[in-house]
């Protein structure tokens, strides 16, 4: 694994030499190219000024703010890495909260840190006091041109930091169109709802599934260089009944259940 961001990582006086590590592999997700249709040629992505219609080289090409309607200043890397930021070689603990506070909506990726050269003593004894308190670490970090909200939690034998989105970044629930509001809902349909949902609760384990996705793409590659057609995807169940429905599902359930626990056994 190579880092993507070297630093420290600080709390109060304390500074510990700190490397982050991407926690997730990209190359693993489905990918496409854009070709030509006719031929099947991989087709380039042209940045053009146009205004003048010319192919502009990436060593010709500057970071854009646009500071009124219509109008940008141009700022280089060189600048960006100027800005007077702790958080550009540092990870800035600001205070420590239960992880729980933490609404999943703000997580938006995350990473590993690792101790740097000469941290790890440190690095463990604050892994361990995270782990003992059960507390997350909320700070700062700037990740190449962008600063960051972020949590650092124990996860096993490492140190997680995920980062997070800001307040005005996201959206209120409330803003979330066609909700329900004073929906009668039938004690009956509550109870089966609650029972559906109990005959499915399991640990979960996250080794037990794969993309389903990738696969059928797969497939699909397959069958087009064969020359032949998949066949149609099913259709999906279209509820009517909702205590039907709920009746229907909680009886698949118990059923795929007692087959499981024979299986077991």
């Amino acid at each position: 694994m190579r880092p993507l961001w070297s630093g420290s990582l600080t709390f109060g006086l304390v500074s510990i030499p700190a490397k982050l590590y991407a926690a997730v592999e990209a190359r693993s997700e489905a990918r496409f190219r854009l070709l030509d249709a006719a031929t099947s040629t991989p087709i380039k992505e042209v940045r053009v000024n146009p205004d003048t219609g010319k192919e502009i080289p990436w060593e010709h090409i500057v970071h854009g703010v646009e500071y009124a309607k219509g109008k940008y200043v141009g700022l280089s890397g060189e600048e960006l890495k100027t800005l007077p930021l702790v958080s550009t070689h540092a990870i800035e603990i600001l205070g420590f909260v239960d992880p729980s506070e933490i609404d999943p909506v703000y997580i938006d990726r995350t990473y590993y840190l690792g101790p740097g050269s000469g941290g790890g003593k440190p690095y463990e004894l604050f892994r361990k006091a995270l782990e003992e308190k059960k507390k997350a670490g909320i700070g700062k970090v700037t990740i190449r041109t962008r600063e960051h909200l972020a949590a650092v939690h124990p996860q096993g034998r490492v140190l997680a930091m995920q980062t997070l989105f800001y307040a005005d970044e996201v959206r209120s629930a409330d803003t979330v169109p066609d909700l329900p509001n004073r929906i009668a809902i039938h004690a009956n349909e509550q109870r089966m709802a609650s029972q559906l949902i109990e005959s499915m609760t399991m640990e979960f384990d996250p080794t037990e599934y794969r993309s389903e996705y990738k696969q059928a793409l797969k497939r699909l590659v397959k069958a087009r260089l064969e020359g032949k057609q998949l066949p149609p995807p099913k259709a999906g169940a279209r509820v009517i009944d909702l205590q039907e429905a709920l009746r229907a599902s909680l009886k698949s359930s118990r059923a795929g259940r007692r087959a499981r626990n024979r299986a077991a056994s």
